[in-house]
């Protein structure tokens, strides 16, 4: 079994992860979704693990759950430069492409919008850009908290060696929000959404686009970014391709586990339920089911539909990589 392996340290740091048996072809900056994008060394392991396996240089940056998805965009880009700085391998010129996974998609649109960043081109997969109104219960104790912990909670599960962080440590936290402060926040964070559009229609420079879709995915809007992007700033260079797979929107989170500790499959499992039940009642709570069963230790045990899925959509990213290893191209 392959493992990421820790570069810098975990507050600060990316999650680099080299082929094994050979020379780099290229690098890709990988972003992932919320909350489990805090954790990308665990929770994309194995879509991770394939692509090193076709030759890539992954580097994963984590980042920590929050509705400042500009702050977002700039944590995980500095934490991809500072990374390409540390390496000692000669792979600063390799071809170099971004892929996200939910709103790890938007958060390399806001890169591509907001930076003179190098890239052959970016994939795109499952984009979301909900609503904070259809997106978290609205009045809920614990909206605020959800966002602004979760993601450093599984930072600590991470670096911890024998993950006894549970779901009560979090329930603690939840605790001391007064509802009336998300009534006030709330229609602040659902003007984000349009604004983030807004730039991307403006300032997105990168004109190679892999978007893809999952067929059983009920919170993607693919559809909406390809709009944009055919209506924007580089809508006369667009080289944009869409591809609908097979797949949910938690593909690419799929695990093949190894027999774990009775502790950790207690905290991982409780953990997955309360990000569950969190979102009991709202349009995602479909997602976050299917996200706690990917993270749930009985469902880890790779089913031979899935691992066929994942399979493909890591097939269907390399073909457009190798297709597109060409110079790289600057983002205005």
């Amino acid at each position: 079994m392959v493992l990421l392996v820790s570069l810098l340290s975990s507050s600060q740091g990316a999650w680099i992860l080299k082929p094994r048996n050979s020379t780099p072809r290229a690098i890709v900056h990988f972003v992932g979704g919320i909350f489990v994008g805090a954790a990308p060394q665990l929770t994309y392991r194995l879509f991770l693990e394939k692509l090193s396996e076709k030759g890539i240089f992954v580097i994963a940056t984590p980042y920590a759950s929050g509705f400042d998805h500009f702050l977002i965009a700039d944590e995980v880009q500095f934490k991809f430069d500072r990374c390409l700085r540390f390496l000692q391998e000669p792979v600063q010129d390799l071809p170099t492409f971004g892929i996200g996974h939910s709103l790890g998609s938007l958060v390399h649109l806001l890169i591509g919008s907001r930076y003179a960043v190098q890239r052959n081109g970016n994939v795109l997969m499952a984009f979301n850009n909900k609503e904070a109104s259809m997106a978290i219960p609205l009045f809920s104790p614990v909206i605020v908290p959800m966002a602004q912990n979760f993601g450093p909670f599984l930072s600590q599960i991470a670096s911890s060696s024998t993950f006894r962080l549970g779901a009560e440590m979090t329930l603690k936290q939840l605790q001391n929000l007064s509802p009336p402060i998300v009534k006030q926040a709330l229609p602040l964070f659902e003007q984000l959404p349009s604004l983030y559009m807004e730039l991307i229609k403006s300032y997105y420079g990168i004109s190679r686009n892999l978007l893809i879709r999952f067929k059983d995915d009920t919170i993607d809007e693919t559809p909406a970014l390809a709009q944009v992007l055919g209506s924007g700033s580089i809508s006369s260079m667009l080289d944009m391709s869409i591809r609908l797979l097979p797949g949910d929107h938690v593909l690419p989170l799929q695990q093949a586990l190894p027999d774990v500790p009775p502790t950790m499959v207690d905290a991982v499992n409780r953990g997955g339920e309360f990000l569950a039940n969190l979102t009991a009642g709202t349009p995602w709570e479909p997602a976050t089911k299917d996200v706690a069963n990917a993270l749930g230790v009985e469902s880890t045990i790779l089913r031979a539909g899935i691992s066929k899925d994942l399979d493909m959509l890591v097939d269907v990213i390399i073909s457009w990589i190798n297709f597109n290893m060409g110079k790289k191209q600057l983002s205005d």
